[in-house]
């Protein structure tokens, strides 16, 4: 699983601004690994966090059904990066390794979250550019 994506049409849509289109890139990335994210008590949802260099996962004991609380706590995080570093969206809950691997929620996440985020992102990014996200 590769992960690289073609960012120049992003780059294209953001003027030529490398840091917006990479903040783009990660709010989409963040979009797919948290709606991917299956829903039972909506834990594992709102324990999603941002880190930039190193990992920094986000709450164990918040619930976030619905995702946008956990959104936009990544959204804001995200609006000040710039290219260069590495990025992290990471979850410290263990059984989110199950249920992306093991097939724990085979039902509502088969393909997991981050894999099938990872796999989505190009077509994501696409309709971005396209304006028809």
């Amino acid at each position: 699983m590769s992960g690289a994506v073609d960012l120049s049409r992003l780059v294209e849509k953001a003027n030529g601004n490398i840091d917006k289109a990479v903040r783009q890139a990660l709010i989409l990335a963040a979009q797919g690994v948290v709606m991917n994210t299956p829903v039972d008590t909506g834990r594992l949802r709102g324990s999603w966090g941002f880190g930039v260099s190193v990992p920094k996962n986000g709450p164990t004991d918040t619930t976030d059904k619905a995702g946008g609380a956990t959104l936009t706590k990544i959204a804001a995080a995200v609006k000040s990066q710039e290219a260069g570093p590495k990025f992290y969206i990471t979850t410290a809950l263990p059984y989110a390794k199950r249920i992306e691997y093991e097939g724990w929620s085979h039902t509502k996440a088969p393909a997991g979250m981050v894999r099938i985020t990872i796999a989505n992102l190009p077509n994501a990014i696409r309709d971005y550019v396209r304006g028809q996200l």
